[in-house]
């Protein structure tokens, strides 16, 4: 599915017709970089749900899990906390794909909801990979809603060409359009361009 250019995207900066899916470094497991589980992801032509054991989701399913927020907000995702490489959250590594494409496969906003609201509003155990927990709206509280997640029930499946592969700057650009043109057959993704992100966001300052 294309790009949409259809009100309200073309007239509101805070809003975008993409999804991303940001990779971190997985060295305590199996000492993958950012960057090598976004090699990954291209190779396989996936992304490979979280669960509970990672932290992440609640109940019995996991998720794939996606971000809506326009590019240059990604600057203010990717700070001193989040992208910290000793225990990150999010590196600046990832894919992009269109909002579209995420919803026919499934994908929607999560919801956002207390752990009382959870019991009160009697949200099975199946359905709780769709819940990320909200517990008030200052700084020292569990807030995440900045990020506007989306998720996917289990692996989601991506399209052969998605939007873009996001990296972190003009090296990785190059190195990762080396390694697809040197192997094209080990790789089930042809991205449609690679965005180095400290240059659309005018540079990374916490990392």
């Amino acid at each position: 599915m294309g790009i949409s250019d259809h009100l309200p995207y073309v007239e509101r900066p805070d809003l975008s017709p993409f999804l991303i899916h940001l990779t971190k470094n997985t060295k305590t497991d199996d000492d993958f970089s950012a960057f090598d589980n976004l090699v990954n992801i291209l190779k396989t032509g996936e992304i490979w749900a979280s669960d509970k054991k990672k932290g992440f989701i609640k109940g019995t399913n996991g998720a794939s899990c996606f971000m809506d927020v326009p590019f240059m907000s990604l600057k203010y995702i990717l700070n001193k906390d989040t992208a910290n490489p000793e225990h990150p959250k999010y590196e600046p590594f990832g894919i992009v794909i269109t909002k579209d494409n995420a919803y026919s496969k499934g994908a929607r906003p999560v919801l956002y909801l207390s752990n009382k609201e959870i019991k009160e509003i009697g949200v099975s155990d199946e359905e709780l990979w769709r819940v990320v927990r909200f517990e008030g709206v200052e700084t020292k509280e569990i807030n995440w809603t900045h990020e506007r997640e989306w998720r996917a029930k289990g692996n989601f499946k991506l399209p052969f060409e998605p939007i873009a592969a996001l990296v972190r700057g003009l090296k990785d650009v190059q190195e990762l359009r080396s390694l697809i043109e040197k192997q094209p057959s080990k790789f089930k993704l042809k991205p449609k361009s690679i965005i180095p992100i400290n240059v659309v966001c005018q540079g990374l300052i916490y990392i």
